[in-house]
Formats: structure tokens, sequence, C-alpha cells
């Protein structure tokens, strides 16, 4: 049987987690439905991770020797993707609806990160990936543009906490290509830094209601959010991003605005108008159109 190709190995990465993505946009907006507070989920999905992972982190913490990242990358990547990124997202949910956590983190997540790309890898995007981005923003212009019509202004605060994730994410994306770090190493990083920076801060000082929540939601956010999104996404982003590059990766998360949405429709009852499937469609058409494409590297000028 003839082995994976480590482009075909990437291509299985993104799409797990392109399936477990789809799946945190659909419980992360049941935590912002639930007493618990973006603080209190952000909590337990750092202490589940940490948990979990106790056996492969604790011993790079309390011996140098074992560490794979210099400490500011791993600080560097916790305050991005453990600490800043998941107090967005949900900070947004509990604001407005699924469909828009699924359109503004995933769907803009390409934009922002060929920005990142060509500021700091010198990546310029081709023709083709070009095309898959206009067909993903203007998917994303037209899906966003349905679900506010008719509606209140009151999901703006969400929305704009939600372009906030993606930023964070985008930037988390390019830095793992930056400092061609192994995706291991890096969700170990976050994990510990996460748990050592965050956790004090959150039980001294941030609100909290734990004691309002029942044990099913204290399980469900901190199970699906600590052990498959961290455990499991993460160290699936960052692999893939390892194989295939930080735009290709990001393009292809372009999946999760149609996967998310689906899955609310599905779960959460919330509808899909005719403009919203147009969008969908446009988003889904520009993913695949990106994902196949090359970026072409800048090389500097000699003096």
């Amino acid at each position: 049987m003839r082995a994976l190709q480590p482009v075909e190995k990437g291509y299985i990465f993104a799409l797990l987690t392109i399936c477990i993505w789809s799946g945190f946009i659909v419980i992360s907006r049941v935590g912002g439905q639930s007493p618990l507070t973006p603080f209190d989920v952000a909590a337990l999905r750092t202490v589940f991770a940490a948990a979990i992972l106790m056996p492969w982190w604790l011993p790079r913490v309390l011996n140098s020797s074992k560490r794979k990242l210099p400490w500011y990358q791993s600080l560097t990547f916790a305050l991005l993707a453990g600490v800043s990124y998941p107090l967005f997202a949900y900070g947004g949910f509990q604001y407005a609806p699924a469909n828009h956590g699924a359109v503004l983190i995933a769907g803009t997540l390409p934009f922002f990160t060929t920005l990142f790309a060509l500021a700091l890898l010198r990546e310029k995007p081709s023709f083709q990936r070009m095309l898959g981005l206009a067909l993903i923003i203007s998917g994303v212009t037209t899906l966003f543009v349905a679900m506010m019509r008719g509606a209140s202004w009151e999901s703006l605060p969400g929305d704009l906490m939600f372009l906030g994730a993606s930023i964070c994410w985008s930037l988390f994306a390019v830095l793992l290509r930056h400092w061609q770090t192994r995706a291991f190493d890096v969700t170990l990083g976050v994990v510990a830094f996460s748990l050592l920076v965050y956790i004090p801060i959150y039980a001294v000082f941030l609100p909290k209601a734990l004691s309002q929540a029942s044990w099913g939601d204290i399980a469900l956010q901190g199970f699906y959010q600590g052990g498959i999104v961290v455990c499991c996404a993460m160290w699936t982003f960052a692999k893939a991003t390892e194989l295939l590059g930080a735009v290709r990766v990001a393009v292809m998360m372009s999946a999760v605005p149609v996967a998310g949405t689906l899955l609310a429709i599905a779960i959460l009852g919330e509808v899909l108008t005719p403009a919203s499937a147009i969008g969908l469609m446009l988003i889904f058409l520009g993913a695949l159109v990106g994902a196949l494409a090359r970026a072409r590297v800048i090389l500097p000028v000699s003096p």
C-alpha cells in the first residue's frame, strides 16, 4: 500500500480541523447561552487541556533541557491562541448567533492570514489564490448581509469580537510557519503558558458563574473545548500548517462557515435563506480554488 505524501497528510489534518471547528461553532454558542461567562469557558478549556496533556508539558516546565521552544515563542502562541482567541470567540457567542461566528471567524481567516503572510513570510498570493480569496470575500459579504437583513444591531459587539478572534488566529498561524515550529511542541507550549498566565488572573480578578451552571454545561464545555479543540484541533491545525503552509490552510478553513452554518440550522434551529445559500456556495468554491493554489515567495532585493 502506497504511503501518504506529506501534502496528502496535510489535507487530512486540515479536514479533521474543519470537522472539529464546525462543532466548536455550535458548542461555543451553547456555552454562550448558558450561565457560564466567556472567562469561565476559557478557564475550563485551559484546565481540561492542561490536565489531559500534563504528562508531556509538566516535565518541560520543570526541566529546561527538555523544552523544545524558546519561552517567548510559547508565550506568544499562548497569548494569541490560548487566551485572546478563545476570549474573543466566547465573548462573541454571547451576543451573536452561531452562524455569525462561523462566517466571521473562519470566513475572514484567509484574508487576515494572507496579509500577515505577505508581511512576515514574504508570500505573494498567486492569481488562482487571489481568485479564491475574492470568491470567499464575496461569499462572506453575501452571507453576512443576508444574516443582518431585518436583524437588530445588538449582535455588533459579538461580530467585532469574532473579527478579533480571526485576527489572533491568523497571526498565530503565520507565526507557526515563520518560526518553523513542530505541532506537538506548539500545543504543549500553548497549554502550559495559558495555564500559568491566564488561570491565576481568572482566579483572582475575573467574574465567574461556575456555581450557576449545571454540571452538564461544565462537562460539555470542558471536554469539547479543552479535550477536543485544544488537544486535537490545535495539533491538527498546526500539523496542517507545517505541511501545507499558513495561507493554504486558512483558505481551507473557509469551509467551516458552510459546515458550521448547516450544523447551526440542524442543531440550534437557525434559518438558512436563499441569499445565505448563495453566500455559502461562493465560500465553498473559493475555499476549493484557493486550497489548490500555490503561493509565491517574494525574494528580497540585494543591496
